[in-house]
């Protein structure tokens, strides 16, 4: 989705940001660090810094003890760096795979965004038992769209990297056959795609 975003919108005023939740790097993927690394993608895509943001961080640097900024602050320094955009697409993805701790809070901080910065489209892809949290934290400002897993497309899938592999020359048609079968049997079950969309634009 994210490729096809930047090939869509390639040449305008359009930002795109991803984060993607990794169960084995939890304690690293705070709501705070996500929310800054979002807001650093967002300030790469701009040609110059802008002021309140570099003096923000400046001013952190300095702060004894190394406090750093609090995820409400990176907020805040997201939605200034939004205004130079017509429009910014927020992706999250597997946020089933973000820890509970911080869960609660980067959800929060994304919906502040979102309804301080209109012209942002937030998407996130997650198990089916996520979208309970997504509804609760986003104050029902989601829309549910379900996606199962195509068979087709994993199979597909898996043979490429099966014959990208180095070591491909060592798996013989039967066993290729068997590898294909065994993932395609313990296939999960479909994911859930939560599209929300603020208020201010539900009609566009």
């Amino acid at each position: 989705m994210i490729d096809k975003l930047l090939d869509h919108f390639r040449g305008e005023n359009v930002a795109v940001a991803c984060v993607y939740c990794d169960f084995q790097d939890q304690e690293r993927q705070t709501a705070a660090n996500m929310i800054g690394a979002l807001t650093k993608q967002v300030v790469n895509a701009l040609e110059m810094v802008p002021t309140e943001i570099e003096e923000a961080f400046s001013t952190a640097e300095r702060e004894v003890g190394g406090r750093g900024l609090q995820v409400s602050e990176r907020a805040k320094l997201l939605q200034v760096a939004l205004t130079s955009f017509r429009r910014t697409f927020i992706c999250i993805d597997a946020l089933d795979e973000c820890s509970d701790k911080h869960l609660p809070q980067l959800l929060t901080s994304l919906r502040t965004v979102c309804q301080e910065s209109p012209s942002v489209r937030l998407y996130i892809t997650g198990r089916p038992h996520m979208s309970g949290a997504v509804e609760k934290f986003l104050l029902g400002g989601a829309q549910i769209i379900p996606i199962s897993p195509n068979s087709e497309d994993i199979k597909e899938y898996v043979e490429m990297e099966l014959n990208n592999d180095l070591d491909s020359g060592a798996i013989n048609p039967a066993l290729k056959t068997d590898i294909l079968k065994g993932i395609l049997e313990k296939m999960p079950d479909g994911y859930v795609m939560d599209n929300y969309i603020s208020k201010a634009q539900s009609n566009h």
